[in-house]
């Protein structure tokens, strides 16, 4: 078995090389979905083809950006992933995740939404279940820090304001902006999130600690509540539309 891996290497060996060469001139801007699997799959098969399972990964996540971010398990599910293939492709993806989540970090102001958007999508990538952020900044919007303090619906009766409040206070933030996903869903704030926001700002208000965003980010884009016509008020001391009255939580 093992001898007749590494003869159906040899033919791919001069294939091989000149995918790296190809690689090395000009990175991965011309290469496809698939081929990029391909050449990254070079690193756990020695000897086996892997343009068929490269196809195979494509055809059942839809690009290679799903395919790296999906999880070990799903991916032992297709047919000719081994446990070696499936740590690479999961390590390939947490590795981006964490290359732009420190990227960011080295980002020392967030004075708009836009700014606060732009910071929290890495920290959503590859997720498939939902969690909350916390994004500490001081009065001049300086970034603190941005802390996962709580795995699940923002919504939940699990999560509890306190968790917010304690992770500022110890940030010593006083400016915040929390930051959650929708992983199945539209970027779109819900009414529950409105009231959350709301209540937020109500318990934090008596701390001097003011929510200045809250970000929702859907399938790698986001949408800022203080930009959207029915929810700009609750940061900007308008007074909400009829249509958005929000009872205490």
């Amino acid at each position: 078995m093992a001898e007749n891996e590494k003869k159906n290497g040899s033919i791919h060996e001069g294939h091989r090389q000149r995918m790296k060469e190809r690689f090395q001139r000009g990175g991965l801007e011309s290469f496809s979905d698939h081929e990029i699997l391909e050449f990254l799959m070079f690193y756990a098969v020695p000897y086996r083809d892997t343009n068929p399972l490269a196809h195979t990964l494509v055809d059942r996540y839809g690009s290679w950006i799903k395919v790296v971010g999906a999880s070990y398990d799903d991916l032992l599910t297709v047919e000719g992933v081994t446990p070696h293939i499936a740590t690479l492709l999961t390590l390939t993806g947490q590795m981006a995740r964490r290359y732009y989540q420190d990227y960011n970090g080295t980002i020392h102001h967030l004075y708009d939404a836009d700014a606060v958007g732009k910071h929290v999508i890495p920290f959503f990538l590859g997720e498939r279940e939902e969690s909350v952020l916390l994004v500490s900044m001081d009065n001049r919007r300086k970034h603190l820090n941005t802390t996962r303090i709580f795995r699940g619906s923002v919504n939940s009766a699990q999560f509890n304001v306190r968790m917010a409040v304690e992770q500022a206070l110890r940030d010593n933030a006083t400016r915040i902006a929390l930051a959650h996903n929708h992983p199945n869903g539209f970027a779109f704030p819900s009414e529950a999130d409105v009231r959350t926001t709301k209540y937020l700002m109500d318990v934090l208000r008596p701390l001097e600690i003011q929510v200045v965003e809250h970000i929702i980010v859907s399938d790698g884009d986001c949408l800022c509540m203080s930009n959207l016509p029915d929810t700009h008020w609750l940061f900007d001391g308008s007074q909400p539309p009829s249509s958005a009255r929000v009872a205490d939580r």
